[in-house]
């Protein structure tokens, strides 16, 4: 078992919803079990010893060892002496994945068109599984705005440019300034979309079994570069407020991790936007102990009820090791393909070297358009919100009426729900949802540990009928998963 976290008695012991009727000790395994499905507590998570938590709950100890031992018996939890007891991992093989279990996150059976056409209970998959939006009047204004003489003054270069069109880099410059980071044009490096960046700064820093700490649940295509590269990952759970701070400088100072990934705003799949004192600690952490950072804020300017949102990370610790990732895919349109990276100074070079080697340089076109969407980039957030902010609260009330007894809170920002099922798995429930005509994507394809295992991210960046329809779809398939979700739970995790 590679070195886990460590679960404390005090946070455990604020972790477990103990009400309900039955004895203690049962409400203690239950609740236990409830924060595993949750993710709050991540597989393979070593837990207090039985005393440590029987005094953070004000119980007795032999309470805390009969609820352990209850989850022993049903496959929850795993013990050694002098190792401790911990929450049991499935079998490495069920873990398993690679870029093409992402890819199927994003394709789907039919083109969309421009205009969707309205969606018929006959129509095969109503698809609530890809978080992408289509172009507003803005974006297509701009898509089509190119006239020969701005061709022309693109040719008369070669087009070979692997840091990028420099307009762009010095208006992505200035706008992190604004934020409170101050950078200059040399320090970004225009690529390929988000996912490329994130690539780029991974491969420089990660070697085959370095370990790279990771949120749990996360953008899947983070894991698979992590994957691709022979990272290994560690999870680190998240809570209402964000990624859970407070366990990195253990993780830290026991793992050597090269690298951590987070979204500090608007965080993918859970929204959550996390708070300045967490980004300040994890600022001080990069630069107390070098440990590379990349923040994704490729879904930050999807705000969608205008809320004060804190500065970048970067900004506490502008010199630390700290990769501020950006992308024109989830605010304008996903097709354009351009995003970028703010890197610390003294990695500028190196990270221009790893573009030019992946390619010489992303479309001089694309990033034309790019240039030109940023700086209309508030015309295109207010008909961003004109469009989500009504999708979004349908979604939430749909739910409400059709599903009441699922769990989520209502993102600021973002373009999906991340919901909590009751009971059962929701890997299970997907293909039966698959089954029933709508697509989403459970928590195990966007965990590291197999974990989320009651999670499911619900995209609500679709057209009203479409949400309406998908939710009754939600709803029959639900109903028809009752009896599979009466077995025994121990059952799906052997």
């Amino acid at each position: 078992m590679d070195d886990p976290i460590r679960e404390t008695g005090p946070h455990l012991a604020e972790l477990l919803d103990l009400e309900g009727e039955g004895p203690l000790y049962r409400r203690i395994s239950d609740a236990l079990r409830r924060a595993v499905d949750r993710g709050e507590i991540p597989l393979g998570t070593v837990l207090p010893p039985e005393r440590t938590l029987a005094t953070a709950l004000s119980v007795s100890r032999a309470t805390v060892v009969t609820a352990y031992e209850r989850l022993k018996a049903d496959g929850w939890l795993e013990s050694r002496q002098g190792s401790g007891t911990w929450v049991r991992r499935p079998d490495a093989g069920a873990s398993e994945s690679d870029a093409a279990s992402t890819s199927r996150l994003y394709i789907t059976d039919r083109a969309e068109t421009p205009t969707p056409a309205p969606v018929r209970a006959e129509d095969d998959i109503v698809d609530l599984s890809v978080a992408a939006v289509m172009g507003t009047p803005t974006v297509v204004d701009v898509l089509s705005s190119v006239s020969a003489a701005d061709a022309a003054a693109l040719t008369t270069q070669h087009g070979y440019a692997p840091a990028g069109l420099r307009e762009l880099r010095e208006l992505v410059a200035r706008r992190l300034g604004e934020q409170q980071v101050p950078t200059v044009e040399d320090q970004v490096v225009i690529t390929t979309g988000a996912q490329q960046a994130i690539w780029l700064i991974a491969r420089q820093h990660l070697q085959p079994g370095d370990a790279v700490l990771v949120e749990s649940p996360t953008f899947p295509g983070a894991l698979d570069a992590f994957r691709a590269l022979g990272a290994r990952m560690i999870p680190v759970p998240l809570d209402e407020h964000g990624v859970r701070s407070d366990l990195l400088a253990d993780l830290v100072e026991r793992l050597q991790p090269r690298l951590l990934y987070v979204t500090p705003h608007f965080h993918s799949p859970t929204g959550t936007v996390l708070p300045a004192e967490r980004r300040n600690e994890i600022a001080d952490l990069a630069a107390r102990s070098r440990l590379a950072v990349i923040e994704d804020h490729t879904l930050a300017r999807v705000d969608l009820d205008e809320g004060p949102t804190p500065p970048p990370i970067a900004a506490a610790a502008p010199q630390a090791p700290i990769h501020t990732v950006g992308s024109t895919a989830k605010l304008f349109w996903a097709g354009l393909r351009v995003g970028w990276v703010r890197v610390p100074e003294r990695e500028a070079l190196r990270t221009l070297a790893a573009k030019t080697v992946s390619d010489f340089g992303t479309s001089m076109m694309t990033q034309l358009l790019a240039l030109r969407l940023l700086e209309r980039t508030d015309e295109v957030v207010r008909e961003r919100r004109a469009e989500l902010v009504p999708r979004r609260d349908l979604l939430c009330r749909l739910l409400r009426e059709h599903l009441p007894d699922w769990g989520w809170r209502t993102p600021t920002g973002g373009l999906s729900l991340w919901v909590e099922l009751p009971e059962g798995n929701a890997d299970e429930f997907a293909e039966i949802a698959r089954r029933h005509g709508v697509a989403v994507v459970p928590g195990t394809a966007l965990s590291v540990d197999e974990g989320n295992r009651r999670g499911l991210r619900v995209v609500y960046a679709r057209p009203e009928d479409a949400l309406t329809e998908g939710v009754r779809r939600l709803a029959t398939a639900w109903r028809a998963y009752a009896p599979t979700r009466e077995r025994p739970v121990s059952r799906l995790l052997v």
